[in-house]
C-alpha cells in the first residue's frame, strides 16, 4: 500500500484498495449521451494520462456533473483521491486499461502542474496494424499520417434521419487507412481541406472506432469523443515526417479525391420502379438477361456445399494451397481471410421454385450477425451443416429479391440465380403485391400476365427420390477452400434435407404443374 503522500501509477490502479492518489493530465473530455438517440446525457467522461504513458478512463454520472462541470477543463492537471474503480468493457473502450475510474461523492480533484506528462497522450497504430487483426475492434485507436485523399461532402441517410459524411485516406510509410467521418467531423475536415487547397495535412484522427464494412477495416468517428487534429507540433509528427521523406507523397499538392462507389437507390425505388418484375416460371423462362424483381418465400436451404466460405480483404474467395491461402485477385497469398456468406436458399412464390444464392452483405442484414460471428456458435465449421439460427431465421421468411439472370457465362451458381439484393420490408413487400402484375410464361412459353395472389404453402415433403435434372457447376470466383479434413459427399444420394414446398392442388390457371428441383451432388 501506498503512502497517502506518494504518487501512484494510473496502470497500478485496481481493486480492492481504494486509497489511491494519481497525478494526471485530462486529454479528453466529453459528455456522452444516452445510447436511445434522444440526446440526454448521462454521464461526462474522462481520458486520463500520467507521467509514464499510462491511460484510463474515468465517468461522473449525471448526478454529479454539476459539482465537476466548471472544476475540470480538458488539458489541465490535476490530483485524483478517492474514487472507485470498475471493470472496462464494452465495445468502446478508450483505453486499454483493465478498470475504469468511478467518480463518487467523496472524490477529490485537485488542480496542479507537471512539465512531464504528456499533453495528447497519444497510442498511435500505424495502417498495417488497423488494416490487420492486431488491434481487438473494441479498443479505440489514435492514427497519424497525410490526408492523402477525400469523398464530396455528402448527406447520408438512416432511419430518416440526415447526416453529413465524408470519407477521407489516411496514409502512412506502410499504407493506407479509409475513414468515415459523420456529422461535425465530416464538415471540419471538409472547411479545413477548403482553406488549406495547395497542402497535404498531417492529421492525426484520436479514439477512432474500427468497423469492418464489407470485408474491409475503416476508421470511423465516435460522436463527441473522437478528436481531429491538423499538423500539431508534436515529436511524433517530426518523426513521421522524417520517416516519409523518402516517399513520394507529393505534399505540396491538394488532397487528392476519393471516388467511392454510388450510393444504393432507396430501397423502396430499387424494388418498385427500378427493374422488371418476374414470377418465379417467368425468370426461369426468360431468354433476357439482366437484373430482375422477384417476390417468393424460403422454402428451404440447400445443404450441398459449405454455406460460407474464406475471402481475402479484397472480397475475392481465396483457395487453400499447402497450408496458406491465395487470392487470384491480388496474385499473391495471404495470411489474413474472412468468413463470408454464401446461402443457398429455395424460394417458391406458390407456383414455381427455384434457387437463389444469397451473399455476405444482404445474408448479415438479414441475420443481423456477421459469418464471423455466427462460427463462433458453431462447434464444427467444416462440417457443412448450416446451423439452426440461420435457418430458424430464413426459412419460412418472405422476400422480395433483386436477381441477375446471366447466360452467357461458363458457370451459373449450380443453377442457381444470384442475389443482388434483398428486402425484408413489409410495407415495400405490400406495395409490390398490390402494383400489380409480374410476367409469367404459360405452357406454351408465351408470355401471360399473373396478379400476384398469396396462396398457402402446402406439407412440408420429402423429395429424394425426385428426379435429378440439374448439376453443379463450379464458381471460380466464389471458391469454398479446401479445409484439408472437411467432409466428403462422394457417393451421397437425394436430398440432404427436405424441403417446403407448395401444394400441387394450388395452381393458377393457365399455369402448369409446379415443377419440383432437386440439386445432383457432384462426386469429388
Amino acid at each position: 500500500m501506498t503512502s497517502s503522500v506518494s504518487i501512484d501509477s494510473v496502470l497500478a490502479l485496481c481493486p480492492p484498495n481504494h486509497n489511491w492518489r494519481i497525478k494526471v493530465r485530462v486529454v479528453r473530455l466529453w459528455i456522452a449521451d444516452s445510447y436511445t438517440g434522444d440526446n440526454k446525457p448521462v454521464s461526462m467522461e474522462l481520458i486520463l494520462v500520467d507521467q509514464y504513458g499510462g491511460k484510463i478512463q474515468a465517468s461522473i454520472r449525471k448526478i454529479l456533473f454539476r459539482k465537476w462541470a466548471e472544476v475540470i477543463v480538458e488539458g489541465n492537471m490535476y490530483v485524483m483521491t478517492f474514487f472507485h474503480l470498475i471493470p472496462n468493457m464494452g465495445s468502446y473502450r478508450p483505453t486499454e486499461h483493465g478498470f475504469r475510474i468511478l467518480f463518487n461523492n467523496k472524490t477529490n480533484v485537485i488542480p496542479c502542474e507537471s512539465s512531464i506528462i504528456p499533453r495528447w497522450g497519444f497510442t498511435l497504430k500505424d495502417s498495417e496494424a488497423v488494416n490487420g487483426d492486431v488491434v481487438q475492434p473494441e479498443y479505440l485507436v489514435d492514427v497519424l499520417g497525410l490526408l492523402t485523399a477525400a469523398s464530396e461532402l455528402r448527406t447520408y441517410i438512416k432511419d430518416g434521419i440526415s447526416t453529413r459524411m465524408l470519407l477521407i485516406e489516411i496514409s502512412d510509410e506502410k499504407g493506407k487507412v479509409e475513414c468515415a467521418l459523420f456529422g461535425d467531423y465530416a464538415d471540419i475536415v471538409s472547411d479545413f481541406i477548403a482553406a488549406n487547397a495547395n497542402e497535404k495535412p498531417v492529421i492525426v484522427f484520436q479514439l477512432a472506432k474500427i468497423k469492418t464494412f464489407r470485408g474491409k477495416n475503416v476508421l470511423q468517428n465516435v460522436m463527441k469523443a473522437s478528436r481531429v487534429i491538423f499538423n500539431p507540433e508534436i515529436a511524433e509528427v517530426i518523426s513521421f515526417m522524417d520517416r516519409i521523406s523518402i516517399v513520394d507523397f507529393k505534399i505540396n499538392e491538394p488532397v487528392g479525391k476519393l471516388f467511392t462507389p454510388k450510393p444504393a437507390l432507396p430501397m423502396f425505388e430499387d424494388f418498385m420502379n427500378t427493374h422488371p418484375k418476374k414470377s418465379i416460371s417467368g425468370l426461369n423462362e426468360t431468354a433476357e438477361d439482366g437484373l430482375f424483381i422477384v417476390l417468393g418465400k424460403v422454402v428451404g436451404l440447400l445443404q450441398d456445399d459449405l454455406w460460407w466460405y474464406f475471402a481475402c480483404k479484397c472480397h475475392r474467395a481465396v483457395t487453400y494451397d499447402d497450408g496458406i491461402y491465395y487470392c487470384a485477385g491480388c496474385f499473391k497469398h495471404v495470411m489474413d481471410v474472412i468468413p463470408r456468406y454464401r446461402i443457398k436458399l429455395e424460394v417458391s412464390d406458390e407456383v414455381d421454385s427455384a434457387n437463389f444464392v444469397l451473399f455476405d452483405y444482404d445474408a448479415q442484414y438479414l441475420l443481423m450477425k456477421s459469418c464471423k460471428e455466427v462460427l463462433a456458435y458453431v462447434k464444427d465449421p467444416k462440417s457443412g451443416e448450416i446451423p439452426s439460427m440461420i435457418e430458424d431465421i430464413l426459412v419460412g421468411k418472405e422476400l422480395l429479391l433483386k436477381v441477375e439472370k446471366k447466360s452467357n457465362t461458363l458457370f451459373q451458381y449450380d443453377d442457381s440465380y444470384r442475389i443482388k439484393r434483398v428486402c425484408d420490408d413489409l410495407a415495400i413487400i405490400a406495395a409490390y403485391k398490390s402494383a400489380g402484375h409480374v410476367e409469367t410464361p404459360n405452357m406454351g412459353n408465351s408470355m401471360i400476365v399473373q396478379s400476384l395472389t398469396a396462396v398457402k404453402l402446402g406439407e412440408e415433403k420429402d423429395l429424394s427420390q425426385c428426379p435429378s435434372i440439374s448439376a453443379e457447376v463450379s464458381d471460380p470466383d466464389v471458391l469454398t477452400p479446401s479445409l484439408g479434413d472437411g467432409p466428403s459427399y462422394a457417393g451421397c444420394s437425394g436430398n440432404l434435407f427436405k424441403r417446403k414446398v407448395v401444394d400441387q392442388s394450388n395452381t393458377v390457371s393457365g399455369v402448369g404443374k409446379l415443377k419440383m428441383k432437386q440439386v445432383k451432388l457432384e462426386e469429388e
